[in-house]
C-alpha cells in the first residue's frame, strides 16, 4: 500500500523536512578526538549508573567513587567542549558538536549541584538525561565525513 494524497498522487509528508547534510569536515585529528573523548565521557555515564545503583541498593561504600567518578566525567565533558572548539574552528558552519557539548556542560554542572544538594530525584532523573544525551553525541559524532588530506 502507498502512502496518496486525496489525487491519487503520491504525498508530500517529507516535503520541508531537514535532512543532515553530508558536508565533509576539515581536521581528522580533532574529529577523533571528539569522537574518543565521547566515547569515553559515554562509558563514564554507564559507570556512574552502576555505582548510583550500588548506592541506592544500600552500599554506602560506593558513594565515593560515585562522587570521583562525577568529576571524572566532568573532566571528560570538558574536553568534549574542548574539541568541540578546534573543531569549529576548523569548520565555521559546523556548530552543532559545540552545541551539544556546552549544553552537555551545563548539564552536568547542574547534575553536580543536584547531587551534592541530596536532591535525589531530580539528580537520578538528570543522570539519565546525561546517559542520553552522550549517547546522541557520540552516534552523530560517528556520522562526521572527514575530508581526504590534500594531496601534493
Amino acid at each position: 500500500m502507498h502512502d496518496t494524497s486525496s489525487e491519487g498522487a503520491p504525498s508530500q509528508a517529507g516535503t520541508g523536512t531537514t535532512v543532515m547534510t553530508d558536508r565533509t569536515v576539515d581536521g581528522r585529528g580533532t574529529v577523533v578526538l571528539l569522537r574518543v573523548v565521547a566515547v569515553l565521557a559515554l562509558l563514564q555515564t554507564l559507570v556512574q549508573g552502576l555505582l548510583a545503583g550500588m548506592l541506592l541498593n544500600g552500599d554506602l561504600d560506593s558513594i565515593d567513587p560515585h562522587g570521583h567518578n562525577a568529576y571524572a566525567f566532568e573532566f571528560l565533558v570538558f574536553l568534549q567542549v574542548v574539541a568541540a572548539v578546534l573543531l569549529w574552528r576548523r569548520n565555521r558552519w559546523l556548530t552543532w558538536p559545540l552545541k551539544a557539548t556546552i549544553g552537555i556542560l551545563a548539564a552536568t554542572f547542574a547534575q553536580t549541584g543536584l547531587g551534592l544538594n541530596s536532591a535525589l530525584a531530580a539528580h537520578v532523573t538528570l543522570g539519565v538525561a546525561l546517559c542520553a544525551m552522550e549517547t546522541a553525541l557520540v552516534l552523530r559524532a560517528f556520522t562526521l565525513r572527514v575530508a581526504a588530506p590534500a594531496r601534493s
